[in-house]
């Protein structure tokens, strides 16, 4: 599978598949590229669909990057594929580094989707957002001890009981479990990201057409943030996954990729 090294020095892994307009599908937190199996396996009959590894996950090299050199190295990777124009679809943290990635290039951006993801994680004054510092900062120092057991911990915390009680969830932890685990000083790092990051300014300059997948049971995207969300964007499209938590593209897959079909060719 294709490996990139960007001008940074650091080992990208990507796979791409498919034929028809780009899509680049950014994964969050703990993830990997290969999180979004089954939005490639739907997607790829009508659209080049390229998928990536954040550093330090997956097959990707590590070291120590910000937002802004993510979202910089991921432009590097999309323009030696010689993509000129492509959508974007990111998931939980991912949203961050698409937001800043959308930020460099606007006109390439032809539509935006993001799922559990708002431009900022931590609570704040007057800002609802799911996850306090101090809970943050709790799991990062967990990460110091058995790091497999509490990385499942928090692994299942993002899906609600009705999802680790179905028959699709038994197939989401073995699919886990064949998942390489990603690197612990870069899964810290990216804590710390979460806890300080702040694109709540770059929200409202998104003006191609946008869409917010969230699950009604998403402790981390509560639907106070996502009305503070919406009356700060211009004519985003807002679907609710009713009992699911902030993976409902792994769950609920045929749902979830019918709310994102409607979006990209609509």
């Amino acid at each position: 599978m294709p490996d990139f090294k960007t001008h940074r020095g650091l080992d990208w892994h990507y796979e791409i598949s498919g034929t028809g307009d780009p899509i680049v599908m950014i994964h969050g937190l703990g993830a990997s590229g290969h999180i979004w199996r089954a939005q490639k396996d739907f997607l790829q009959t009508d659209f080049q669909v390229v998928t990536l590894d954040l550093p330090g996950h997956g097959q990707s090299g590590w070291m120590p990057v910000t937002i802004k050199d993510m979202a910089a190295d991921i432009c590097q990777i999309i323009s030696s594929l010689g993509v000129s124009q492509f959508s974007m679809i990111a998931s939980s943290m991912g949203g961050l580094i698409a937001l800043e990635l959308y930020r460099m290039v606007p006109q390439d951006i032809m539509r935006f989707s993001l799922v559990g993801s708002v431009p900022k994680f931590a609570k704040g004054p007057n800002y609802p957002a799911g996850l306090d510092i101090d809970k943050i900062r709790f799991l990062s120092q967990q990460f110091d001890g058995d790091y497999a057991s509490i990385l499942d911990i928090f692994f299942r915390s993002l899906f609600t009981m009705k999802e680790r009680e179905s028959e699709r969830f038994k197939w989401v932890k073995q699919f886990r479990q064949n998942e390489p685990l990603p690197g612990r000083e870069a899964l810290k790092h990216f804590l710390d990201i979460l806890e300080k990051a702040d694109l709540r300014d770059r929200i409202a300059s998104v003006i191609c057409p946008l869409q917010f997948i969230t699950g009604t049971g998403d402790y981390i995207c509560p639907r106070a943030i996502m009305d503070w969300v919406a009356l700060h964007t211009h004519n985003a499209r807002f679907d609710f996954m009713e009992g699911c938590g902030h993976l409902p593209f792994l769950v609920e897959a045929k749902e979830y990729n019918r709310l994102l079909e409607d979006f990209l060719l609509s």
